[in-house]
């Protein structure tokens, strides 16, 4: 029993003096995917704004990630830069 009384209050004085689970520190996550427009019947150009004069002509405009529409050849378009 008196082990048993040792053991228990050996564990709690790790927690309470910041060892443990509690030392561990919180990881930041840093990366972000960025999402943009296309129009993939007009051309290979992005467009960060959905409403970017590039697009007025777009019937049909599709959101996609820019390592996405870099990967497949598109460029950031003329208004935007």
């Amino acid at each position: 029993m008196l082990k048993l009384k040792k053991a228990t209050l050996t564990v709690v004085a790790a927690f309470t003096m910041g060892g443990g689970l509690m030392s561990i520190p919180p990881q930041e996550v840093s990366a972000r995917t960025t999402y943009v427009w296309i129009a993939s019947n007009h051309g290979k150009r992005y467009h960060h704004s959905k409403t970017c004069r590039g697009l007025s002509n777009a019937g049909y405009k599709r959101h996609v990630t820019k390592h996405w529409a870099r990967s497949h050849g598109y460029r950031l378009c003329g208004w935007e830069r």
